[in-house]
């Protein structure tokens, strides 16, 4: 029988008591976003002479508490195990007990780990083996790229988990740093930290900082994913925390970073040299101190950085923390207890502004922000016996970003200099004059060619907040050892505020809301694992209640847009899932799937300018009663093992992109273009992901190369497009109906990754002298070919076909290099690492001007005047021209040192 090890400790019996209402108030009132941070462990034990299965052996996940026993068959299963490394025991009377060490668990998927028993008639000890863990996971029914503790902590450019990411197949990094999976658009990932979604409502990115230092797990599911997740059109990223054990592990970590800084005088960059980059970061785990039982532990971590970046006015401070407290005050029950903060401020560069405005020699004008984010959960597992696990849970998620000139940060924009209102409660102050090259020195080369000089600032205030509260309930059963079911609950009440200003001309937009939108979803998911096939198959249900009245519009005889108000309509939509694989030889595994997959759009889409001010120059106006966007999913794989060493992987993908948000403006209200949010764009994406992974295999060398195929396209890469691309011109007037290739049409990408690691006992042997081990050196290179991006004349018209023009190709190479001083037979480690980005430095162009399509020449001459010489003008023009934004980021180099026990 399954049994979680109770506490054994009667001096403790007051502590017992608060930790068995703690977990019965969990029981009871808690709940969340559910994403797996779980897995399984199963298999069958038998006697080593005759092969037969040995029933009532005892399985024990050494540390934890949990135990289970074979059954008459010999077989075992145990489920909600959290993702990690463990030991595994078994013992029975007769025979030989064995501990298999450094067994991997990976989150929402089965871990096979079978045991051969000798029979021995007095018990002499343990035997311990080291386990193999699978290479081919047939189970795998999806997409989907792994990265455990040990791997992360080998790689480069690790400082985010965005930076992990990017350089793997169907992932694509776009000119304006976002992210995109699989030909899908920027916003449609969905992120997970512990089980919790850490969803920016607003921009449908990650809204806290999760610390790479801090992990057990880091995947990217980009097809197949299962009914569980939602949210989500192109991918899933989940991240799973570092949960304690019974032994105190812990590290310390600090390093000092160097760039190539760009001067803004000579619009180029400086030698490699230090500009005030660096971070420290720490991680400790364990018991529970005081309480006598390794069965209640903790994980905590902290990291702050300090990056001024290689831009100017860009550099930016973050701190966070985050801690995990897990206990198990009764023999069946768990809780677990989640909390992370993250804080960050700083100033954000911008070359030219969306008016071609540029602060270059007046980078005190631009903006300066702060952002902040919490989450906190609680979490509680009760086991009823072998096959059934209840979880309920309860969360909060909070965001807050907030951006405004520096010198005004703490200041209302209505309470700016210059803020007037009329009688009428219109706007008629000066802060557009004052402010923002509405009145140009034309004798000033500076100013003629959009440089702003002086006391001028950025006149933008943005301030946004949302939060969440979740509940969430869920069952996991066991039915038999081969049909796993799920089946959850989940209830969302968001509270969102939005308040936004510019002052760009006499007419200033702004916006100011606020809603607290309700979600609900439900799911029901079976897995079924036999020899020769896995199912994996699932409903999901989703409810949106927008809990908003707001200003439609209706179209008269005139053509003139008329408005009312009405209540958002509540919407629901039902999502299929399956997934299958299945073995064809014993080394080789095919996977296909099938998936509908919704999101809700952006609440930015949804409510903005919900109450009609048509009063600015060009109008948009939010609806509150778009549809979710949708795409159905459809892929098939091969993994392959070839020979010993190597393992080649291959999978072909298909998808359709419908309702996607956009833009269109359908009428005049007073003579003025009036712009909505509606669901009308559409496309498609298809390609083919192959990989070759050499394996370790005891050696030295391991690594891999990838390549992905891809073909994206549609009839708008963002939302917003059609709002600055059609509607101001006399070559587009209408958006396309036929499909182009998208911004984020990448066709071809590579990467290359090298490891090359010499264990600390172990010598390498290099022209007959003996190098001492300990050290590795880790290599990572990517190519991707050019996006796309369209051609256009002097006033902005199209030139050809859309997105007919590429970018150069992009290549980049990133390695890290470490090594490793053992001290006290291995329990403390110092490690000397140095980690280099863009090794060989090179200037990868990620934009260009579509007049001459490159990166620092526009096209334009301004033309010289009795007060302004060519000279003069050419030199600021230049410099006006070349944006530093348009090439990636220069070469960086840290290097620092880290403690660990």
């Amino acid at each position: 029988m399954l049994s979680v090890e109770g506490i054994r400790s009667p001096s403790k019996r007051s502590f017992r008591a608060v930790l068995t209402l703690l977990c019965f108030a969990c029981l009871c009132f808690s709940a969340t976003t559910w994403a797996g941070v779980t897995g399984k462990i199963a298999g069958v034990v038998i006697d080593a002479d005759g092969k037969v299965p040995i029933e009532g052996a005892t399985i024990r996940v050494v540390g934890t508490g949990i135990a289970t026993e074979t059954d008459a068959d010999g077989e075992y299963f145990v489920i909600n195990v959290p993702g990690g490394k463990y030991d595994i025991a078994v013992t029975v009377v007769g025979y030989e007990s064995v501990i298999t060490r450094d067994v991997r668990v990976l989150v929402d998927l089965t871990t096979p780990l079978d045991f051969t028993l000798v029979q021995e008639a007095v018990q002499l000890g343990e035997k311990v083996v080291y386990a193999e863990n699978p290479i081919i996971q047939k189970d795998l029914t999806s997409s989907k790229i792994i990265f455990t503790s040990d791997r992360l902590k080998t790689l480069p450019n690790i400082t985010t988990v965005q930076s992990v990411l990017t350089n793997y197949p169907g992932v694509i990094l776009d000119r304006d740093q976002a992210l995109h999976v699989r030909g899908g658009r920027a916003g449609q990932i969905s992120y997970y930290y512990d089980g919790f979604s850490v969803q920016d409502p607003f921009y449908a990115t990650s809204g806290i900082h999760i610390v790479p230092n801090a992990l057990e797990e880091l995947t990217l599911t980009s097809g197949g994913y299962a009914a569980e997740y939602g949210e989500a059109l192109s991918g899933v990223v989940s991240a799973v925390s570092r949960e304690g054990t019974g032994n105190y592990r812990g590290s310390i970590k600090a390093y000092q970073g160097f760039t190539h800084a760009y001067d803004v005088n000579t619009g180029d960059w400086s030698g490699l040299k230090s500009v005030g980059n660096y971070a420290t970061a720490m991680n400790l785990s364990g018991p529970v101190p005081l309480v006598g039982s390794e069965v209640h532990t903790f994980s905590v971590a902290g990291e702050y950085r300090h990056d001024p970046t290689d831009l100017p006015h860009n550099g930016r401070t973050a701190w966070t923390v985050t801690g995990k407290l897990s206990l198990q005050p009764l023999r069946k029950m768990k809780v677990v207890s989640n909390g992370t903060y993250f804080e960050s401020e700083g100033q954000l560069y911008t070359h030219r502004d969306v008016n071609g405005v540029s602060y270059d020699f007046n980078l005190d004008g631009l903006p300066f922000f702060k952002k902040r984010s919490y989450l906190f959960g609680f979490s509680s597992n009760y086991h009823f016996n072998d096959n059934m696990v209840a979880t309920t849970r309860y969360n909060r998620f909070y965001t807050f970003t907030k951006s405004a000139p520096e010198h005004l940060f703490d200041t209302y924009w209505s309470d700016w200099p210059g803020y007037s209102e009329d009688s009428t409660d219109t706007y008629n102050g000066t802060i557009d004059d004052d402010n923002y090259l509405n009145d140009v020195d034309w004798s000033d080369p500076m100013q003629v060619v959009g440089f702003t000089i002086g006391d001028d600032y950025q006149p933008t205030f943005r301030r946004r907040e949302s939060s969440y509260d979740a509940f969430h309930l869920s069952l996991i059963s066991q039915l038999g050892s081969s049909n796993e079911l799920k089946a959850g609950w989940e209830y969302r009440k968001y509270r969102v505020e939005w308040d936004f200003k510019q002052f760009y001309n006499t007419r200033p937009y702004g916006e100011n809301y606020s809603s607290q939108p309700d979600y609900m979803s439900l799911f029901l998911q079976d897995k079924l694992e036999y020899d020769y096939f896995v199912i994996n198959m699932g409903l999901r249900y989703d409810y949106r209640n927008a809990d908003v009245s707001y200003t439609a519009w209706t179209v008269n005889e005139d053509g003139d847009g008329v408005p009312y108000r009405k209540d958002a309509d509540s919407r629901w939509e039902l999502s299929p899932r399956f997934g299958v694989s299945y073995p064809i030889s014993e080394k080789s595994v095919m996977h296909l799937n099938y998936g509908v997959y919704y999101q809700v759009p952006r609440f930015t889409y949804l409510y903005t300018n919900m109450d009609g001010d048509i009063s600015s120059g060009y109008p948009i106006v939010g609806n509150p009663d778009l549809q979710p966007e949708q795409t159905t999913s459809y892929e098939i794989g091969l993994d392959h093992l070839v020979g010993e060493s190597f393992r080649f992987d291959i999978t072909a993908y298909y998808k359709d992109i419908k309702d996607l948000v956009t833009t269109r403006s359908s009428f005049k209200v007073a003579g003025n273009s009036v712009t909505f949010f509606v669901n009308d764009d559409y496309g498609s994406a298809k390609g083919l992901d192959i990989s070759l992974e050499k394996l370790a295999s005891g050696g030295f060398v391991s690594g891999s190369v990838s390549y992905g195929y891809m073909i994206a396209k549609g009839v708008g890469s963002w939302a917003l497009e059609p709002y600055y691309t059609y509607l101001t011109s006399t070559e587009d007037t209408l958006a396309p109906v036929n499909e182009y290739p998208l911004d984020f049409d990448q066709r071809h990408t590579v990467t290359a990754v090298v490891d090359f690691r010499v264990p600390h006992d172990r010598k390498l042997e290099v022209a007959g002298v003996a190098v001492p081990g300990g050290w590795g050196l880790n290599v990572v290179g990517h190519y991707g070919s050019g996006l796309p991006y369209t051609l256009t004349d002097v006033d902005g018209n199209r030139l050809g076909e859309r997105n007919e023009g590429r970018l150069p190709a992009y290549y980049t190479v990133d390695m890290r290099f470490n090594k490793d001083f053992r001290f006290a037979r291995g329990q403390y480690v110092l490690s000397l690492f140095v980690e280099a980005d863009n090794v060989f430095d090179r200037r990868n162009i990620i934009d260009v001007y579509s007049l001459t399509g490159r990166p620092d020449y526009d096209g334009s001459i301004p033309t010289a005047t009795l007060a302004l010489s060519a000279e003069d003008l050419q030199k600021y023009d230049a410099l006006y021209d070349h944006d530093p934004q348009n090439f990636s980021p220069p070469r960086t180099v840290r290097a620092g040192l880290e403690f660990s026990f």
